[in-house]
């Protein structure tokens, strides 16, 4: 059992490190940033905390309401460990898919179930292995409210910080354990998808049991209620050691039904398998031409995928639209709101405020898309598939463009539709967005993804096994650069090293050449450097 745990925590260490780490920034940005935008008198920080409670009401679909916001403690609890319970349940996602069936296709589990480990025996190790990386990355998210509290010249109890992190590793773990056993009745190609349907289903089950109230007697179903149940940062929050029993029972009540499905099932097979129908055995290759197009066979390939993110984000642009109006005219009503807004809006309010709101978030969506694509690249390095396409033979060059391409096109159909989406909806609303600037932003979104998608294969051919962690840190790190940039006065020349700082404003301000120019450099840049990378290195080391 020892060995097969410290077998799971070295494949897991990449994970670990990246998501502490992050942990750890985002709590302590956020404990510094509070000291610099709420300012040192009590009237400064009652007024503060009264404005964020006005703004927090608006998206309440995304996080609980804050409790205390005018304290940094509750701050901190609304805005980094609010974040973090999201992030945290996507680790667990990716996690338990990629040590459920991930491994089996790479044929990691064959070869311990073949040195005498038991089923049973191997879930229990994942599990442990998990839990206590997840308790080091969230005591890393402590550790970071420490610290960013000393920055202010305050201190804080170190109990009541550890305590914080109790949740949210609790959360972690219950998003494993149930991915795990979901990933036991789909096959590997679809475990992610499925178990990740069920997770956000139960995420908005208690999300927007907080507007529509006939969700409320189902929001004891998911974990995120019992999560949020406990608010111990808060000045008369605390612990909520029932919430968090039901969490732990609620993984544990997984883990076990997993092990017990895993022991019912082949290897790479799902516990039930659907009737598929008949059809005589062929191994002759399509005459079709098209699908000698290697590009059109991957867009394919991922046909199913592209649909949902292009759906997904067409839904999601809409409903912002429709928020707009809703939002906005509170937030011109609150002073000091409008003073921290000005500096992101020009122009038409209405249209300014949806373009940095929503294409904002579109960014954020289109990065996380960019880590989805190269995770398929790592995986397919890993498990031998990349090996298989390179024996044809093709060029290591060749795959380097052709998934360029691929991601490109990919893109360029999620930006086209959603950006379609977003026009009709607007109309529909009677907002006025400038039609050619709308088509220019939603089409900047392919060079802003290519930058990711570039930086993660190059990664991917030197460090397949890291990729996805260090890539979804740069991301990360990107994002909360052009958060935390303006309120810490960081210099421009810093800021503008963030894609999400490159990408502008385009709706309002229309395209900038020099972000553009710089984005396309780090595009050929970094797929010129993959391609020298990929040449110079064995394929699966």
């Amino acid at each position: 059992m020892i060995v097969t745990t410290l077998l799971a925590l070295r494949l897991g260490r990449w994970g670990i490190i990246g998501f502490g780490l992050v942990a750890f920034a985002n709590a302590l940005l956020q404990a510094a940033g509070f000291y610099q935008v709420a300012g040192h008198t009590d009237a400064q920080r009652r007024a503060f905390g009264r404005s964020m409670s006005i703004l927090a009401e608006q998206f309440t679909v995304i996080l609980a309401p804050p409790m205390s916001p005018d304290t940094v403690g509750g701050y901190v609890q609304w805005r980094a460990f609010g974040f973090l319970a999201i992030l945290f349940a996507i680790w667990g996602l990716a996690s338990a898919s990629g040590a459920a069936r991930g491994d089996e296709e790479r044929g990691l589990v064959p070869a311990v179930l073949a040195a005498g480990v038991s089923k049973p025996r191997l879930i229990t190790a994942r599990m442990l292995a998990f839990a206590l990386g997840c308790a080091i990355a969230a005591l890393a998210a402590s550790a970071g409210l420490l610290v960013g509290v000393a920055t202010g010249g305050e201190t804080f109890s170190v109990v009541t910080a550890m305590q914080a992190a109790i949740p949210l590793a609790a959360l972690g773990i219950c998003c494993f354990s149930l991915t795990f056993l979901l990933a036991q009745f789909a096959s590997a190609r679809n475990a992610t998808a499925v178990a990740g349907v069920v997770l956000l289903a139960l995420f908005l089950v208690n999300s927007l049991s907080r507007s529509f109230d006939f969700l409320v007697r189902w929001r004891p179903l998911s974990p995120f209620h019992y999560s949020e149940l406990s608010a111990p940062l808060t000045p008369y929050g605390t612990l909520d050691t029932g919430a968090t029993f039901i969490l732990v029972a609620l993984a544990v009540a997984a883990a076990a039904l997993a092990a017990l499905a895993f022991r019912y099932r082949d290897v790479g097979s799902p516990l039930f398998s659907l009737p598929v129908s008949g059809r005589p055995e062929s191994y002759e290759p399509s005459l079709a031409r098209v699908w000698r197009i290697p590009v059109v066979r991957d867009l394919w390939d991922r046909r199913v995928s592209l649909l949902v993110w292009a759906v997904g984000l067409s839904a999601l642009g809409a409903v912002f639209v429709v928020l707009t109006k809703s939002v906005v005219q509170p937030l011109l009503t609150i002073p000091a709101l409008t003073r921290y807004f000005s500096s992101f809006l020009t122009g038409d309010v209405y249209s300014s405020f949806f373009g940095y709101i929503w294409f904002g978030f579109a960014q954020l969506l289109m990065a996380g898309f960019a880590i989805t694509q190269v995770a398929r690249w790592s995986a397919e390095d890993m498990d031998g598939r990349l090996e298989l396409i390179l024996s044809t033979p093709v060029s290591r060059v060749r795959i380097v463009i052709e998934r360029a391409i691929m991601l490109a096109l990919g893109t360029l159909i999620i930006a086209v539709v959603s950006g379609f989406a977003v026009a009709i909806e607007a109309r529909y609303q009677s907002i006025q967005l400038n039609g050619p600037r709308l088509i220019e932003a939603s089409l900047l979104l392919v060079p802003f993804t290519l930058v990711y998608g570039a930086i993660g294969s190059l990664l991917a051919s030197r460090l397949p096994r890291a990729t996805v962690g260090l890539l979804a840190a740069f991301a990360f790190a990107s994002y909360v650069e052009v958060q935390v940039g303006p309120i810490f006065k960081l210099p421009e020349w810093v800021q503008d090293l963030s894609p999400f700082k490159l990408y502008g404003q385009p709706l309002t301000s229309g395209v900038d050449p020099t972000g553009l120019v710089i984005m396309i450099g780090i595009v050929v840049g970094a797929l010129t450097a993959s391609g020298i990378v990929m040449q110079r290195r064995d394929i699966g080391a």
